[in-house]
């Protein structure tokens, strides 16, 4: 998907600029051939045509290497008559390949707005910095589908989807699909443009699950307020890493790989039971959880935002408990059709 992307945003460009290149071409050829001509003429018979030839190619090119055969007056007039015209192509293809170009960005950019309309239950990633790149590698990983917003485009083929803009326009954010997207990042330059760029998404879209970095910690509060549910500090978190790879490296090292993906098939999950779900009033050890699927539920977050660590067998799930489970993916996506409603997603 994302080479197909590249290719037809190149292929574009080369197919507007096709018909100029090759008018500029057939003018080229007819401009040396009477350049050629009308030397030959004017030269009489001191000039073959080779001389012909060689004086209307600098003469087009302006190199200036100097005449062949001295010039009269007629000869003059002639050179004088191919240097104009032989600028006036290079002007009208130098306007061509402009012309091209710009309407090459604009057809490839309508496009990928109609392919991201098609998005639904994606992650918006506002900002293309270090820590934006870094957080589009792990959804990639992850095959989560999601719009970069950056107000600057990146190479051709980098991204699968991305949106040139200001993410903090609201116009903008709605060509992302703001009010059809599951998440929203905000990792922008700046505590400022994020702040802005949270009160956007929040306001077009209050279900929107908002996570939004920070530089300063005086701004983590106000990104609260403005709607972030997660807010991050990158510098903090990864002096927090840091001290813990120095203590405990090899627990960092197992959640980063299940985090990941790419421990022995096992990763982490979170699930939530809805209300008529089979698995609602159920005792964990009477569930298919652990018995049949090999899922270890390590948290129970209650409605309440009570944290149940290491359930105990005996702990019975009810409707609205979100489950923080370990497992291979396919059982963790059994474990996500046994915690909807019966009858749904079977």
């Amino acid at each position: 998907m994302v080479r197909s992307t590249a290719v037809t945003r190149r292929g574009q460009t080369t197919l507007l600029l096709g018909p100029q290149l090759r008018v500029a071409l057939a003018l080229t050829a007819t401009l040396l051939a009477a350049g050629t001509a009308a030397f030959k003429l004017v030269g009489g018979q001191q000039w073959t045509v080779l001389d012909a030839f060689y004086m209307t190619v600098i003469s087009v090119t302006t190199v200036g290497y100097g005449e062949v055969h001295p010039l009269t007056p007629a000869g003059r007039l002639v050179a004088v008559a191919v240097i104009a015209v032989g600028a006036g192509i290079a002007l009208y293809v130098a306007g061509s390949v402009a012309e091209a170009l710009v309407q090459g960005q604009l057809f490839w950019r309508r496009r990928m707005t109609r392919a991201v309309a098609k998005l639904h239950d994606h992650v918006i990633v506002c900002g293309y910095g270090r820590v934006g790149a870094a957080i589009a590698r792990a959804l990639r990983g992850q095959r989560v589908p999601f719009v970069v917003v950056t107000k600057e485009e990146p190479p051709a083929g980098e991204l699968e989807y991305v949106i040139v803009g200001d993410a903090t326009d609201d116009e903008v954010l709605r060509r992302a699909g703001v009010t059809r997207a599951r998440g929203l990042v905000a990792a922008l330059g700046s505590d400022a443009d994020n702040l802005y760029a949270v009160l956007a998404a929040r306001s077009l879209n209050p279900e929107l699950t908002i996570v939004a970095r920070c530089s300063e910690q005086r701004s983590v509060a106000k990104l609260f307020a403005a709607g972030a549910q997660r807010v991050v500090n990158p510098y903090e978190r990864s002096g927090s890493v840091i001290a813990h790879m120095m203590l405990r490296p090899e627990v960092v090292d197992f959640i980063e790989e299940v985090s990941r993906g790419e421990g022995p098939e096992i990763i982490f999950e979170q699930v939530q039971v809805a209300e008529g779900s089979p698995l609602v009033g159920v005792p964990l050890k009477e569930s298919p959880i652990r018995r049949e699927l090999d899922i270890i539920v390590t948290v129970i977050v209650k409605g309440t935002g009570e944290k149940i660590f290491n359930p105990s067998p005996d702990q019975r799930l009810e409707a609205g408990d979100l489950l923080i489970a370990m497992g291979r993916p396919q059982a963790l996506d059994g474990l996500s059709r046994l915690a909807r409603p019966r009858g749904r997603g079977r």
